[in-house]
């Protein structure tokens, strides 16, 4: 193989990262050949989105391919590795956590292709401004990854396994956790017949202060303002929501301590 472009490419995996991979490859020139999926009935919907061939057995897909991205749960990586013989091809996973040499009894030339962004089903997300995090084991497999990222977007890193998972878990605090306490908010609020909408100006205001950097230097509220008197307030209207109560005074206490530790504010 040598440093020529990437033209055509096997996904496999028929997910809501791998419709909106191969929608964004193809929509930049980059053939998707075939798609394989363990569900027949989403891998061919896939496939006629993206103009490929739907394969139903791994066993039975092209070497010929010039890339080869695995888009599965982490548990299915390595036994779908195990399932292909691909020579020096080009194999990448789209993993936030695996190491890439799980990869390596499919392929010599093995490595990660790791969109830093949620994909929603049913709602279209484009790649411009999609961090991409790149790795591989070959000059050969970094050349080629970063062409077809560049493609995508102009946010490319390169970045190691170790790094990537402590970059997947920081993703988790910022995005998940996040998500799931505008969950416990709206709950509160509509238990109590307000609506979640009084929230969003605030919520767009934080994600606002949050990408201007030095992020704690922004945080509010009676915790690390030290009001103990509202702390108890709260504590007690949480009464009745033990669940939440643990995570408010968990929460509390790490910035207080986050306080302590770094002198900020």
């Amino acid at each position: 193989m040598t440093n020529s472009s990437i033209g055509c490419v096997v996904l496999i995996g028929a997910g809501n990262l791998a419709l909106h991979l191969g929608q964004a490859l193809v929509q930049q020139g980059i053939r998707v050949v075939e798609v394989y999926n363990r569900s027949a009935a989403k891998g061919e919907e896939l496939a006629g989105r993206v103009g490929a061939d739907f394969i139903p057995e791994i066993s039975k897909i092209t070497t010929q391919a010039d890339l080869y991205i695995m888009a599965v749960a982490d548990a299915a990586i390595m036994p779908i590795a195990e399932s292909l013989q691909l020579g020096d091809r080009l194999l990448v996973h789209t993993s936030g956590t695996m190491d890439m040499m799980l990869l390596s009894k499919a392929s010599v030339q093995v490595g990660v292709f790791y969109p830093l962004q949620t994909f929603p089903a049913g709602r279209p997300t484009g790649f411009s401004g999609v961090p991409v995090c790149l790795e591989s084991n070959s000059a050969e497999g970094k050349f080629r990854l970063e062409e077809v990222a560049r493609k995508l977007t102009d946010m490319v890193y390169f970045v190691d396994s170790d790094q990537r998972k402590l970059l997947h878990l920081s993703a988790v605090f910022a995005c998940n956790f996040t998500n799931f306490m505008y969950t416990v908010a709206e709950d509160l609020l509509t238990s109590n017949s307000m609506p979640f909408e009084l929230l969003k100006p605030l919520i767009a205001h934080t994600a606002e202060n949050a990408v201007r950097g030095d992020v704690f230097r922004h945080q509010t509220g009676p915790a690390v303002r030290g009001d103990q008197p509202v702390l108890d307030i709260h504590r007690s209207l949480l009464a009745g929501h033990p669940e939440y109560l643990e995570i408010y005074n968990a929460i509390s206490n790490n910035i207080i301590q986050y306080k302590t530790n770094h002198g900020k504010l």
